[in-house]
């Protein structure tokens, strides 16, 4: 029972973590063990505990509400907000520290016992930045008040430093820990984006009313219930946007949303005299893929190619998947000769990539040779003004020149300017099978 012990602590993650991130890790667990402890020890009274009854209470069953909706939108990655703070941001303004600790603890060991399996130190991390969030905050409100007097507006003032600051706190110790356990997070992986800080403001909101309400009864929480989850399915809104705007095998843009963003592009490079490239690329031989090493092989080097094609573009630049093995993308502020060398980049880099290591990482198949598995693609460049007015006719010359690139042996760029024009009857006939294909993507 000993040699399991020992083995199972020597098996814990927190041995895995780098150096700087075991070392924040470890204080954030010190520091908030010792902030409860010592509020702990200087609570005068359990006066106000109908009121972390309330409060908890009434966290758990919108928890529980929502937990449909939270599953649906929790996504991949460390990061993940919601309403859940509102409840410990009210505990914090209205309560003694060490209460307000006790309600923190309490929906955190919740959230253990329904979570099913975690990383222990992860938990326990969170819980430690919770507490010491909810000292912050008490700290700024008592601070506040004391400043601002006992007016009603100087109430609300507090309370909403408190809120801002508890989110604050909680943003920058899990972001930075984030940042530390997994090297080369974005900025997005770390303090999230606009929709998370909606959320944000959304929590320290809804926590700045609780507190109020709770001031005149502690059973006003529970009217908080049918609020929180109403706004838990409002949040969902946003993602299945994002989701019916996705291609769910490559998790880039469906070709309906590119071309608004690339419209969008346009109407502004017409007005600014600029001009904007569309490259239009197909993976070569790619049922062949599909033939060897069957369809998960293919869909994996699918999901490869536009990883690949994605990191190798500027942020401005807009992505999506034009359909079957194609690729599309819009580059404003980008001339012919940038266009070209941007092509040409993107064909080099899909045909130096280890695509075999990265499909077996996922698939775990001995089959994938890195010598034989190997994929280049056809890329067409067509260039505003020069090339065509609208979406259409860059699309149209785009992928004419692609065509030309595959005839050319495959593997290369084709400029639009370079590929002759076909006769008005058949080009309108080209065009139609191009919208047609555009209309089932």
């Amino acid at each position: 029972m000993v040699a399991q012990s020992r083995r199972a602590v020597r098996e814990w993650a927190l041995w895995t973590l780098t150096v700087p991130a075991f070392c924040m890790v470890v204080l954030v667990d010190l520091l908030g063990t010792g902030y409860g402890v010592s509020a702990f020890r200087g609570l005068p009274s359990w006066d106000g505990l109908d009121l972390v009854f309330a409060l908890t209470a009434s966290a758990l069953i919108s928890v529980e509400g929502a937990r449909r909706v939270e599953s649906r939108r929790r996504r991949g990655g460390a990061l993940h907000k919601d309403l859940a703070s509102a409840w410990m941001i009210a505990a914090a303004i209205v309560l003694h520290p060490a209460l307000a600790i006790l309600v923190a603890l309490l929906l955190r060991i919740w959230w253990r016992i329904r979570a099913g399996k975690c990383i222990p130190y992860r938990w326990a991390f969170s819980t430690a930045v919770h507490v010491l969030c909810v000292g912050a905050a008490h700290a700024v409100f008592v601070s506040a008040r004391e400043l601002t007097g006992d007016t009603s507006l100087s109430l609300v003032a507090s309370m909403a430093a408190a809120a801002a600051t508890y989110i604050t706190a909680d943003t920058l110790l899990c972001g930075l820990a984030i940042s530390l356990i997994v090297p080369g997070s974005s900025r997005r992986d770390t303090i999230g984006d606009k929709d998370d800080f909606w959320i944000d403001g959304t929590a320290a909101t809804l926590g700045c009313l609780l507190a109020g309400a709770a001031l005149i009864s502690p059973w006003f929480a529970f009217v908080a219930i049918p609020i929180t989850l109403t706004a838990q399915r409002a949040l969902l809104l946003g993602q299945l946007e994002s989701e019916a705007q996705t291609d769910p095998k490559t998790s880039l843009g469906r070709v309906d949303w590119w071309r608004r963003r690339t419209e969008e592009m346009l109407r502004t490079s017409r007005t600014q005299r600029e001009p904007m490239a569309v490259l239009l690329i197909d993976i070569d031989h790619f049922k062949l893929v599909n033939d060897r090493h069957g369809h998960l092989v293919g869909d994996e080097a699918l999901r490869a190619v536009a990883t690949i094609l994605r990191s190798a573009i500027r942020a401005k630049d807009v992505i999506g998947r034009f359909g079957g093995e194609e690729f599309v993308i819009a580059l404003p502020d980008t001339d012919l000769a940038d266009a070209t060398v941007t092509a040409d980049r993107l064909r080099s880099a899909v045909a130096s990539s280890p695509l075999a290591a990265m499909c077996a990482g996922v698939l775990d198949d001995p089959n994938l040779d890195p010598d034989t598995f190997r994929l280049t693609v056809s890329v067409g460049v067509a260039v505003y003004p020069s090339d065509g007015q609208t979406v259409d006719d860059l699309l149209f010359r785009a992928d004419r020149a692609m065509y030309a690139a595959k005839d050319a042996g495959r593997d290369r760029v084709r400029l639009a300017a370079d590929v002759p024009t076909p006769l008005p009857g058949r080009a309108d006939l080209a065009r139609t099978d191009l919208q047609n294909n555009l209309q089932r993507s």
